[in-house]
């Protein structure tokens, strides 16, 4: 009997094995083809990753190719022409604007001809609707990268008018203001070669009117040169120090030809620190221009010079402050019979003056000057004093679009306490003017 059982238990175990067995086979089978599947499939990863590998290869070395053509940017955005890629190292800027002014004290019959306004450089004529400046800049500057560069700027108008020194100017022509070719030369920190047409670097005021805080310049303006003809340097011995030097043909008057071989030569020092600046330079040479007295021509040569100082302060964001000292010095003669033949003497100037911001779109400014200049070099028999005092608001109307306002007054007297520098209603002259200015002008 206990062989029986035995016997079944051993048949009853066999056969579940058996089955299992059987069942095992199947799916070892699959596992099997499963596992060839992958590694086909990784045998062709590894081909396409090989293959990608060398494409990219292919493609680094035609950017760099490219690249190295100037026919692509550095930021990958695509393919350029040189002339695109040239044009993103050049930069066009400039500013349009429009004014009237109106003569608050003899406002009547001569007071309204052209040239009325005394001493205003481009606001000669009272009572006037006229349009200021239409100014376009262009410029490349010189880098390490590109050291080659050029700038010009072109101004039509009654800016254009008055520095062409002439009331019958034609103030729709454009003028060249100023146009240089430059080069980075890689010496110390790098020298900026200039050749051409330049602004000067003497003053705190400029013609272009959105780079002053007036409408009008100041008296102390009128003693500096504007530009000139030449060759300059520039430097930058420190992060806070710089130094410019130049060889130009005159002093004030700016020509293309010169018409001896003496030359006028500058020099100014530059110094930047945080929220202050200093600036002290002049200039020497012979400019006929500058001595002619009633009986003398252009070609007549003195030797002129003018020492300038420019400080500038910004002690808070909202405040930013400038004073401008000047002199001027001319060797010029006279002539026996007492008149003046060259002009010889000296002028001394000192502008102060600041602007607030009231609010992010609105500030004040205000500006005092005083110019002393000796009887020989007035071409007068007296010495006289001018004293200015201008006040100005400007509003921010829209991005780039500003207006102002401004009230000027000036007065001169002579030794004698006497004044006789602007024109009056009567057709004499008067020791003020008092002047109303309105501007709108466009900046981009």
């Amino acid at each position: 009997m206990r062989s029986i059982l035995i016997t079944a238990v051993t048949a009853v175990a066999s056969v579940v094995l058996v089955t299992q067995v059987a069942a095992a086979d199947p799916v070892q089978e699959q596992l099997r083809l499963m596992e060839q599947r992958m590694s086909e499939m990784e045998d062709r990863l590894q081909a396409t990753s090989d293959e990608l590998r060398t494409a990219r290869e292919t493609v680094d070395q035609q950017q760099g190719l490219l690249s190295d053509a100037g026919l692509i940017d550095e930021g990958n955005e695509g393919l350029r022409s040189g002339v695109g890629s040239f044009f993103d190292l050049v930069d066009v800027s400039g500013v349009a604007a429009a004014s009237f002014n109106h003569r608050l004290h003899e406002h009547n019959n001569r007071g309204n001809v052209a040239g009325g306004n005394g001493g205003y450089l481009k606001y000669p004529n009272s009572n006037t609707f006229q349009v200021d400046q239409i100014w376009m800049t262009v410029d490349k500057q010189p880098t390490d990268e590109s050291r080659g560069g050029f700038h010009f700027e072109y101004v039509t108008g009654e800016s254009a008018q008055a520095q062409n020194f002439s009331l019958l100017a034609n103030d729709d022509e454009p003028f060249l203001y100023s146009g240089y070719v430059s080069y980075l030369a890689p010496l110390g920190n790098g020298v900026r070669v200039d050749l051409g047409k330049l602004a000067t670097p003497l003053g705190a005021e400029v013609i272009q009117t959105n780079k002053n805080f007036f409408i009008t310049q100041g008296a102390v303006f009128a003693l500096q040169p504007v530009t000139h003809t030449g060759v300059s340097a520039t430097t930058q011995v420190t992060d806070e120090v710089a130094v410019v030097l130049g060889v130009v043909n005159d002093v004030y008057s700016d020509t293309a030809t010169s018409t001896d071989a003496d030359k006028a030569y500058y020099g100014q020092v530059q110094f930047g620190g945080d929220g202050f600046g200093l600036n002290v330079g002049g200039i020497i040479g012979n400019d006929g221009g500058a001595c002619n007295g009633p009986t003398t021509s252009r070609t007549s040569a003195c030797r002129t010079s003018v020492l300038d100082v420019v400080l500038t302060a910004d002690p808070t964001d909202d405040l930013s402050l400038w004073a401008n000292f000047d002199w001027k010095h001319t060797n010029g003669s006279d002539t026996s019979t007492g008149v003046v033949e060259n002009l010889h003497g000296d002028a001394y100037g000192i502008a102060v003056a600041g602007r607030l911001g009231i609010t992010e779109t609105m500030g004040v400014a205000s500006r005092l000057e005083y110019v002393q200049t000796e009887d020989s070099l007035n071409g007068t028999q007296r010495n006289n004093e001018l004293v200015t005092l201008t006040g100005t608001l400007d509003k921010t109307l829209a991005e780039g679009l500003v207006t102002r306002v401004e009230l000027r007054w000036d007065t001169v007297r002579d030794d004698n306490n006497n004044g006789a520098g602007f024109q009056a209603s009567n057709g004499g002259l008067n020791d003020d003017q008092l002047v109303g200015l309105w501007q709108l002008y466009y900046e981009f």
